[in-house]
């Protein structure tokens, strides 16, 4: 059996972080999203892989390859433009010219495991849509089951008002026939997958297979803290690297090849640290914490559940909670974020979230004594001066002098 990735897709609510990098290839707990993914299906023993790709694919197409080295066999096809309002369907369609049997298909942006793949498998019978429970509905394809059966009787895009707790978790079985109703909602400009599926039911039932196994999705950047924080959770504790005198290292940790964590530095898992880092002496990494390859942390600095990635340089005496820091970031002395509940401004509207620090993009550089309200979100390639209280969004490219 084959499957069909789709990986084309920038994943716009996610910005700043998606600016240069695709959805599929942020980083939580040191992996590409699309790893996980990839990972899944092996797992399952499902090696023959279609990639659909497109928002900077060769950011995808460098790192996987033709999959050899992650016990696969990879094949691209490229969306060279997304529809507008989403292109799913059209995404698919890029396809068919490499199916000829029954075969599944995801989304390449969340984070599943080897059981959430395995549910669909144990009842393959296409077609099929795989679907989960959520507490925010709204933000999801609303699934609504026929009374008393496993059939599908409506699936909502984005509900303002949700109908149910179901939501589509996007993991399709199908038979190459799938194409023909691609073809026919394609002429009438309907590009995404839940179209298809509505136009569908019509002519045949879909069956509603439902798991409780990991599928987890990240569509605001404040969204990777859960993500990180739960993928380490299927972490295997791996220490390497050079660890200096009373240290102390507590729970599941993986410390990379030709990292130095120097003396007095406190480290409570889950956690993970990548290769080539230099972190303390005395800094305290606390649980939910990832931290990418070639990063330094200077002594008595905090991180605690946070994604730090690769490159990030952090001062002494910073604290850092529930904070995204992007690729390349150079932070100063004294810096701080604070957590609480905050409405944050996103690329869609305002949203109130809970106990969130501060959203920092790649590249951007911070001064000493700077503090940042929670909720922020700092663009790419931004400069803040020394002694700033940062309050609100700050664009890319901007200076905060």
């Amino acid at each position: 059996m084959k499957a069909v990735i789709l990986a084309a897709g920038e994943g716009t609510r996610l910005r700043p972080f998606t600016a240069s990098e695709p959805k599929v290839m942020i980083p939580v707990a040191n992996r590409p999203i699309l790893e996980y993914v990839v990972e899944s299906l092996i797992e399952n023993g499902i090696r023959d892989i279609v990639m659909v790709v497109g928002y900077r694919r060769q950011r995808i197409m460098s790192y996987f390859g033709d999959g050899d080295d992650f016990g696969a066999d990879i094949e691209y096809v490229v969306q060279k433009k997304q529809p507008p309002h989403g292109g799913t369907a059209h995404a698919l369609y890029q396809a068919k010219e490499k199916i000829d049997d029954d075969f599944i298909v995801l989304p390449g942006d969340n984070v599943v495991s080897k059981n959430t793949i395995s549910d669909l498998l144990e009842d393959i019978t296409p077609p099929a849509l795989l679907i989960t429970r959520s507490d925010s509905p709204s933000k999801y394809g609303v699934v609504t089951l026929k009374k008393g059966k496993k059939e599908i009787d409506n699936l909502i895009e984005k509900p303002e008002e949700s109908p149910s707790h179901l939501i589509s978790t996007g993991i399709y079985s199908f038979t190459p026939k799938i194409f023909d109703y691609i073809d026919e909602s394609m002429k009438e400009r309907k590009y995404d997958l839940p179209s298809v599926v509505q136009k569908k039911m019509e002519d045949k039932e879909i069956r509603a297979i439902k798991t409780e196994a990991t599928w987890i999705d990240a569509v605001y950047p404040w969204d990777l803290l859960h993500v990180n924080s739960v993928a380490l959770g299927d972490m295997e504790k791996r220490i390497n690297g050079l660890i200096g005198e009373n240290v102390i290292i507590k729970g599941d940790v993986k410390i990379g090849e030709g990292t130095r964590i120097r003396g007095g530095t406190f480290i409570e898992g889950p956690a993970v640290i990548g290769e080539g880092c230099d972190i303390g002496p005395n800094a305290c990494i606390l649980p939910s914490t990832s931290i990418g390859d070639n990063a330094k942390i200077e002594p008595f600095t905090k991180v605690q559940n946070s994604v730090v990635m690769n490159g990030v340089q952090i001062g002494t005496n910073s604290t850092i909670e529930n904070t995204v820091i992007g690729e390349g970031v150079r932070i100063g002395n004294n810096f701080s974020t604070f957590i609480s509940d905050a409405r944050v401004q996103g690329d869609d509207g305002f949203h109130e979230v809970r106990e969130i620090g501060t959203m920092i993009a790649e590249d951007t550089e911070i001064d000493s004594g700077v503090i940042v309200e929670p909720g922020v979100i700092i663009g790419k390639n931004c400069e803040i001066r020394y002694g700033r209280t940062i309050r609100e969004n700050i664009e890319s490219e901007a200076k905060a002098i």
